[in-house]
């Protein structure tokens, strides 16, 4: 299967699944809002494996998102009261 590539909050997620015997593995990539490319991927911290290619793609992009939740926690500003 090619890269699974989808985007949230402006970022582009790509996750790369990959058999690791029995299991499936992925690693995760994520660009920030106008980047592009491989040297600006940052790679999202992501060590588990899945029974089929769908879940690791999954269990992969849900990693991403929880990543760049927390990467940009800090650029949303509360509502004024």
């Amino acid at each position: 299967m090619k890269p699974l590539e989808t985007e949230y909050k402006g970022w582009t997620i790509r996750v790369i699944t990959r058999s690791t015997g029995r299991a499936w593995s992925a690693l995760v990539e994520a660009w920030p809002p106008g980047k592009s490319g491989d040297k600006n991927a940052e790679l999202v911290p992501y060590n588990t494996t899945s029974q089929n290619e769908k879940a690791a793609q999954e269990a992969g992009r849900m990693a991403a998102v929880r990543f760049i939740d927390a990467k940009t926690a800090g650029d949303e500003k509360p509502a004024k009261k």
